[in-house]
């Protein structure tokens, strides 16, 4: 990391879906690959998944042909200071506006803003893609006006409904600005900024990975 970061001490919530081989909406597949002999003895695993697979961030070049992959991904724009936004009354393919952004929270050049939605819950079922989106409008302000590090949500996405482009994509990814999705227990955060980390594997050429995300609450 380029600058000196600390983290504070602090309660801490795991923002991470649990994973189960074989049952999960993208692909994930594990197999043993040795033979263990008795109760002791060493053991080594094949996984087969899609990068998308659970608690994620993508990359620049999920959307861009020349984007950074996750293994470029800035380590500081993922870990560091971030607000919640409540967007639980929202409804499935309502928008979140730019009033409604502003409204939410005070939100602080630099920061890593998470859309709380309250979709946790239908992870890994029929209805995971049914949410509100965010506002063209109101992402452009958050990246240009607000800088923010990262955008994320509980639920599947925030882009965009009816329309053929990804106008929130195309101003994220052209910015560096990743996105985190598929986030769990934001519910269960007690204050509105948290530190945050969610760190990708650092693969070359994948244009998203799955994350460990937690949020620590600092003590008072």
């Amino acid at each position: 990391m380029q600058n000196q970061m600390t983290i504070p001490k602090g309660r801490v919530v795991d923002l991470t879906h649990v994973l189960t081989p074989f049952k999960e909406q993208y692909t994930l597949e594990v197999a043993q690959r040795d033979k263990r002999q008795g109760p002791e003895g060493d053991i080594m695993s094949l996984v087969y998944m899609w990068s998308h697979v659970g608690t994620h961030v993508e990359a620049p070049l999920h959307y861009l042909r020349d984007g950074a992959d996750a293994a470029h991904i800035p380590i500081e724009k993922l870990m560091g200071p971030a607000i919640v936004l409540d967007f639980r009354h929202k409804e499935t393919n309502e928008a979140i506006t730019l009033a409604e952004i502003q409204a939410a929270g005070d939100i602080q050049v630099g920061d890593r803003v998470l859309a709380m939605t309250g979709r946790h819950t239908l992870y890994n079922t029929p209805a995971s893609h049914d949410r509100p989106y965010i506002t063209e409008e109101a992402v452009r302000w958050l990246v240009e006006d607000r800088k923010i590090n990262c955008l994320g949500t509980d639920s599947s996405g925030f882009e965009v409904r009816g329309v053929e482009h990804h106008p929130d994509h195309h101003l994220l990814m052209n910015a560096g600005v990743p996105i985190l999705e598929c986030l769990n227990n934001l519910t269960e955060l007690k204050q509105q900024r948290i530190f945050l980390i969610a760190l990708p594997w650092p693969v070359v050429g994948l244009d998203a990975s799955p994350v460990r995300a937690i949020a620590i609450e600092a003590e008072a």
